[in-house]
This record gives C-alpha cells, sequence and structure tokens, in this order.
C-alpha cells in the first residue's frame, strides 16, 4: 500500500489533479478535477461532473487503473504521479493509490517513492523542495 505523504495530500486537495484513464490497448483519455479530498493513507476521493464521468467511463469499465498528476499550472514543483485502482460510483470516483512516482526532472525522474519508508519520502522531500505544501 502506498502512503501519501502530507506535502502530496496538500497538493491534491488544493489543486485537484489531471486524472488518465486508458483502454485496455492504450487509448487515453484524461480530465482535469478542480478538487480533490484525501481518505486516510492513500484513497483520493473526486465529485466528478457529469460530463466527466461521461468521458471516462468507458474506460474505466475496461481498465479501472488510473494515474493522477496534481495541476499547478505551470508548476514542477507537485512534481508527482500517482497510479492505482479505481473505482466510479455515480458521480465519486476513487481512486487507491498503490504506486507513486516523482516526475522532477532531474536525476530523481521516475524514482518510485511507494517503495520507500515513509520517513525517507519526507526527507528526500525536505531536500527537493523549499515548500511542504502547495502555494497559498
Amino acid at each position: 500500500m502506498a502512503i501519501l505523504s502530507p506535502r502530496m495530500k496538500g497538493w491534491l486537495e488544493r489543486f485537484g489533479c489531471h486524472i488518465g484513464t486508458a483502454t485496455k490497448s492504450g487509448f487515453p483519455t484524461t480530465i482535469v478535477v478542480e478538487q480533490a479530498a484525501v481518505e486516510g493513507d492513500s484513497v483520493v476521493s473526486f465529485d466528478l461532473t457529469d460530463a466527466q464521468v461521461n468521458h471516462i467511463k468507458d474506460n474505466m469499465q475496461e481498465n479501472p487503473y488510473v494515474a493522477l498528476a496534481p495541476h499547478a499550472i505551470a508548476s514542477i514543483r507537485a512534481a508527482y504521479q500517482f497510479k492505482g485502482a479505481a473505482t466510479l460510483s455515480g458521480n465519486t470516483l476513487k481512486v487507491d493509490v498503490k504506486e507513486i512516482y516523482c516526475t522532477k526532472p532531474g536525476p530523481e525522474a521516475a524514482l518510485r517513492l511507494d517503495t520507500l519508508p515513509q520517513e525517507h519520502v519526507i526527507k528526500f522531500e525536505e531536500s527537493r523542495w523549499r515548500d511542504v505544501g502547495p502555494p497559498k
């Protein structure tokens, strides 16, 4: 099970995400959701509009594994990608995060953070970014 750090939770809840889905053959669809709620250590919940549900529901039926990226426009300070199993119930999308990657440019790009102990993730974040949460 992946554990979201306080910094990751802050970015998700403050800015929402790009949510990427794909068919089993790899055809992608992406939506942008402005708000998210983090439940516990690893579940991210989104309230979607009817249009957003219609845009992703076919892909979700074929392949419930999704990718999330916090989306402060033009910002690489929230340089994370989250992947996990998603469930769609009505207009609520819940993602149980299973994988966490660093997408910051440089030597740490593609580093898988969920395989590190939580205290190492927090030290990694503190050494790479001066902020501990999203800008206000």
